[in-house]
C-alpha cells in the first residue's frame, strides 16, 4: 500500500491511497466467482448476456471496496502519515480495473494539532486527605446494616409509628368507593407527604377516618386549599435491620465487627481521597482553557450539531403548546463548541503524556451496572444502550487518567501508571466486598 496526504484548507485533508494488484486481487476473484455463480433465466449456468460480467463486476467491486477493502487499509495509512482523523471519510475517487490496482481518493477533517498546556501555569493547593473519624464508620456501619435491612408487615393490633411504612388508602369524602390508583406508599417521618404523618399516627391497619388535609387527589400534590377526604390504613409495615451477629458477618464477609469496622474505614479512607483527586480534576478543567488561543474546529462536527438543533427548533414548532423552556440554539451551539475544544485539549495532553486507560477499573464499573440492570455483562454489551454506557464509562475513565497526570505533573508527583492504578482500586475493592 502506497498512501500520500494532501492538506487542504484549515482541518480538511485529501488521503490518497494505492493498492497493489497483489494486494487487492484476492478481492477481484472472490467478486468474480460470486458473479459467476449468477444464475439467470434463459442461460446456462455460467452463461450471461454479453457485457453482463463486466458492467456488474464494476458495480458489485465498487461496493465491495467501499464496504470492506478500503477501510482494512485507511488505519493503517492514517498511522503511517500520523493522522488523528476528526469526521468520516468521504470517498471522492476511486478507480479499479481487474487486472490493475485500486486507487482512492478520501477526504475528511483531523484534529487540531495543539502543543502541550504549560504545567507550571496551573494553580493547585496540595491539600491533606481528611482523616476517617470513628463516627463516619459508626455511620457507615449502620448503612450497611439497612442495606441488608427487610421490611416486614408489623404484628396485628400494631399502631403506626414514626419510622413505619404505611399504604394509606384515600379518597374524596363524598366518593363511594376506595380507588387502586390513588393509594399512597411512604414513610412516616419520611421525606414524602409528610402532610399525612399526624393523621396516620396511632392508626391500626383497617382503621378509618376522615381528615382535612391541604392536598389535591386529583394532582396527588399539596394544595393551598384544605379538602376533605376518607383514609383507611390498608397496611403496615417496618424496617428490619439485620443485628451485629454471625449471620450478618457472613454476609458481609468477614469473620467479626473489628475486621468489618477496619473494611469500612480503608473504603471511606480511599473514598476521600477520590474526592480530592476529583476537586483536582475539577480545577484542571476550569484552567485549561485559558492555556490556549482560539482554534479551528472541524466544520462538519459543527454542521452536524446546527443540523440537529434546526431540527429539534422545527419540532417544537409544531407542537401545540410551546416547551416551558424553549431551545436556545446559539447557547447550545457555544456549549458544544466549548466541550469540542475542550475535548481536544484532554486528548493532545493524553496522546502526548501516552497516557493509558485502566480498563480493568471500565469493565469493573460495566460488570457492576450490567448487575444493576439483572444482565450479564456481556449480555448487555451486545445491545445499543450497553455498547453506547461502555463507551462512555471508558471516555470518562480515560479522562480522569489524563487530569490525574496533569495533577501529577503540576505537583511534580510520581507518574502511576495503570498497573499501580488497577491494583489500588482492586485492593480497596475486594475489601470493601469481604
Amino acid at each position: 500500500m502506497e498512501s500520500q496526504v494532501e492538506e487542504l484548507e484549515k482541518l480538511k485533508r485529501r488521503l490518497t491511497i494505492e493498492l497493489s494488484l497483489e494486494e487487492v486481487e484476492p478481492h477481484y476473484r472472490n467478486v468474480l466467482r460470486q458473479l459467476r455463480n449468477t444464475r439467470m433465466n434463459g442461460f446456462r449456468p455460467g452463461k450471461f448476456p454479453k457485457g453482463w460480467l463486466e458492467k456488474r463486476f464494476k458495480s458489485v467491486m465498487h461496493q465491495e471496496a467501499v464496504d470492506h477493502v478500503i477501510p482494512g487499509f485507511i488505519e493503517d495509512a492514517l498511522q503511517k502519515n500520523n493522522i488523528q482523523q476528526a469526521t468520516q471519510g468521504v470517498i471522492s475517487e476511486l478507480e479499479f480495473e481487474q487486472k490493475r490496482p485500486l486507487k482512492t481518493v478520501i477526504e475528511f477533517e483531523v484534529k487540531p494539532s495543539l502543543a502541550l498546556p504549560d504545567y507550571k501555569k496551573f494553580k493547585l493547593t496540595r491539600q491533606e486527605v481528611e482523616s476517617v473519624k470513628p463516627e463516619d464508620v459508626e455511620q457507615e456501619l449502620e448503612n450497611s446494616r439497612k442495606n441488608l435491612a427487610r421490611i416486614e408487615d408489623r404484628p396485628s393490633e400494631s399502631v403506626a409509628e414514626d419510622k413505619n411504612y404505611v399504604v394509606l388508602e384515600i379518597k374524596n369524602s363524598g366518593d363511594e368507593d376506595y380507588v387502586d390508583e390513588n393509594h399512597l406508599d411512604f414513610e412516616i417521618g419520611g421525606e414524602r407527604l409528610g402532610i399525612f404523618f399526624e393523621s396516620v399516627l396511632g392508626m391500626k391497619v383497617g382503621d378509618e377516618k376522615t381528615v382535612e388535609i391541604k392536598y389535591s387527589l386529583e394532582n396527588k400534590t399539596e394544595d393551598s386549599a384544605i379538602n376533605k377526604f376518607k383514609i383507611r390504613l390498608k397496611s403496615l409495615r417496618e424496617l428490619q435491620i439485620p443485628e451485629l451477629n454471625k449471620e450478618f458477618f457472613n454476609q458481609m464477609q468477614v469473620k467479626d465487627l473489628d475486621e468489618l469496622k477496619g473494611n469500612l474505614e480503608k473504603n471511606l479512607q480511599f473514598q476521600k481521597e477520590m474526592a480530592l483527586k476529583s476537586e483536582y480534576r475539577k480545577s484542571i478543567l476550569d484552567q485549561l482553557p485559558k492555556q490556549y488561543d482560539d482554534f479551528d474546529l472541524p466544520e462538519a462536527l459543527v454542521h452536524e450539531k446546527e443540523h440537529e438543533l434546526e431540527h429539534k427548533l422545527e419540532e417544537e414548532a409544531k407542537k401545540e403548546e410551546p416547551p416551558k423552556t424553549p431551545l436556545d440554539k446559539d447557547k447550545e451551539l457555544k456549549e458544544f463548541k466549548e466541550k469540542m475544544r475542550l475535548n481536544y485539549m484532554i486528548d493532545t495532553i493524553g496522546r502526548h503524556e501516552e497516557v493509558p486507560i485502566n480498563q480493568e477499573a471500565a469493565a469493573g464499573e460495566f460488570i457492576n451496572m450490567a448487575m444493576m440492570f439483572n444482565q450479564s455483562a456481556e449480555e448487555l454489551i451486545k445491545t445499543p444502550y450497553g455498547s453506547r454506557l461502555y463507551s462512555q464509562i471508558m471516555a470518562r475513565k480515560q479522562e480522569e487518567s489524563i487530569l490525574n497526570r496533569v495533577v501529577a505533573r503540576v505537583f511534580g508527583d510520581p507518574i502511576e501508571t495503570v498497573e499501580d492504578a488497577a491494583e489500588k482500586e482492586n485492593i480497596v475493592e475486594s475489601e470493601s466486598n469481604s
